[in-house]
């Protein structure tokens, strides 16, 4: 049982009455004494190790409250394509990822951008054609809305002329003949997805412990998984047999709805390791793809206001039946239509989910009309956003939003307004390190530090308002806030050693800010030069 004192730094307790302090305790897997130095060695002996912070913060271990974590593990071992240049790039990747193939073994990759490509057009198969004719290949769009395929896929899928759309989602297709042009758009990459084989368990845990030990050293203790069932039991079988290290919370997806409800589950079931969350529904698409549902269209094409993925219909009574069996609810939703019409379904619910004291979300919630900022707290639904989606978001939001993109991001906003906030990274889609996203919701700039007085700096976050949505905000928002998210005594020693004082770091210089170490339950998971 390690026994441990923390002296010589800045603590961030994350707490309303006492935020900050000057050392902090802990025993076993509790922290059992924060605050002044002689308040803290007062509770300790000489069993315990002293650590000098020297300087350093320590804050509560950070919770990345939007992650797929499944995605982001195997994401690992897939072909990356993140930072290609356009279609060409991306063929030549996969090339040499087929030369190592076995035939006919599926080609799977992500990270593809048509909007940082010359022209910004959606590529199509004969890229992937060229490069691969016995291997089919499966290439996710950054966002994730989006899946670019060769002819191999789409024959493995039986995806032909007379295919319909699924409705939510679309095959993409050629203006003259008809023929599938390889992109697939929302619902319609389920005919795809379904195909591509699924990784055993063992395969899946492996690759999730793998991916654990990458999110310590980022200072991550605790996620919210937004995957589905294969993950969940992958994790099951981790925590069984000792090997999972990371709190997590465990989202339902739309369709294991119902069987959740007949195995009589609800939300928070579960330990202190891995519990059950929210149910995970789609109102809308996503920018990158623009299909994000909007009030009014996209800048330069007055026929595309997006895609509702599920009608308004539909959704109510998906979140009405969640609500009944006990299960908070977590929507995505990007645009400002979707973000609307989530928001008037929570309304509907509001009482029946006040009995039974769920707290849903919104996630992502990136743009907002400013007429639906105060209803979030009105309604005390949790805005799940994820700041680093700025670092790359700004062009494309200018493009495509032009002047609404004022209520992009709008944390300033929801936060003054008394809204609660959780922050995350929607990890493969972005990089899951906080460090960037604390940049990203102070700076409001792009890495390169553009625009110079950043991007509507009336949005800006402080320090220690973004850390605490990294912390105690996304405990509220999962009901861990007993225990998670904030560093005083009984609660869970889940902290995170940053490499000198966040707090007092100009916005230019926080992405300089390393983590120098990572406890989880009071033991170290992840330790570099402390």
């Amino acid at each position: 049982m390690g026994r441990y004192l923390f002296t010589g730094g800045k603590v961030y307790t994350a707490s309303g009455r006492r935020p900050f302090c000057q050392a902090i305790a802990c025993v076993g897997k509790r922290v059992i004494a924060a605050g002044s130095e002689s308040e803290v060695a007062a509770m300790v002996d000489d069993s315990f190790e002293r650590i000098d912070l020297a300087g350093r913060a320590l804050v509560p271990a950070f919770t990345d409250s939007h992650i797929h974590l499944a995605h982001y593990a195997m994401s690992l071992a897939n072909v990356e394509l993140d930072g290609s240049s356009g279609p060409e790039e991306v063929a030549a990747r996969v090339a040499r990822a087929v030369e190592s193939a076995r035939p006919g073994s599926w080609i799977v990759g992500q990270g593809w951008n048509k909007n940082t490509w010359p022209g910004g057009a959606l590529p199509d198969r004969s890229y992937l054609d060229a490069v691969a004719q016995r291997n089919p290949v499966a290439l996710f769009s950054k966002d994730l809305h989006s899946l670019w395929v060769n002819t191999a896929a789409l024959r493995i899928a039986g995806i032909g002329l007379d295919t319909p759309n699924p409705e939510g989602g679309e095959i993409v297709r050629d203006d003259d003949n008809r023929q599938a042009t390889g992109i697939l758009k929302e619902a319609a990459t389920a005919l795809i997805r379904r195909v591509i084989p699924e990784p055993a368990c063992e395969a899946m845990a492996a690759a999730i412990e793998k991916a654990q030990s990458e999110l310590h050293k980022l200072g991550i203790g605790a996620v919210h998984n937004m995957d589905g069932a294969a993950s969940f039991e992958a994790l099951q079988l981790l925590r069984n047999t000792g090997r999972l290290k990371i709190r997590v919370t465990q989202s339902i997806a739309k369709d294991n709805l119902d069987d959740a409800i007949d195995l009589g589950l609800s939300s928070g079931f579960g330990d202190e390791w891995l519990r059950v969350g929210p149910l995970k529904a789609f109102a809308d698409g996503a920018l990158g793809s623009q299909t994000a549902h909007l009030l009014r269209p996209y800048e330069g094409n007055s026929r595309n206001a997006g895609l509702a993925v599920a009608s308004k219909e539909e959704m109510a009574e998906l979140v009405g039946k969640a609500v009944l069996a006990g299960i908070s609810c977590a929507i995505h939703a990007i645009g400002d239509r979707a973000n609307r019409d989530v928001l008037d379904i929570f309304e509907s619910v509001k009482a029946e989910s006040a009995q039974r004291r769920l707290r849903h979300r919104v996630e992502h919630a990136q743009l907002l009309h400013p007429e639906d900022v105060r209803r979030f707290a009105d309604l005390g639904v949790v805005a799940s956003m994820q700041p680093v989606h700025i670092l790359t978001d700004i062009p494309v939001a200018e493009r495509y939003w032009g002047r609404r993109s004022r209520w992009a991001y709008a944390f300033r906003s929801l936060s003054k307004s008394g809204a609660m906030l959780a922050f995350g990274s929607d990890a493969p889609v972005e990089t899951p390190d906080p460090i960037r996203g604390i940049y990203a919701a102070v700076a409001r700039k792009q890495l390169d530090g553009t625009p110079d007085s950043g991007w509507y700096p009336e949005e800006r976050m402080t320090v220690e308002e973004t850390i605490r949505a990294y912390t105690a905000g996304a405990a509220m928002a999962s009901a861990d806030e007993l225990t998670r998210g904030t560093l005083a005594r009984g609660s869970f020693a889940d902290m995170t050693i940053l490499s000198r004082d966040i707090f007092s770091t100009p916005a230019a210089e926080i992405l300089d800010v390393r983590v120098a170490a990572t406890v989880i339950a009071g033991q170290f998971v992840f330790r570099e030069g402390i």
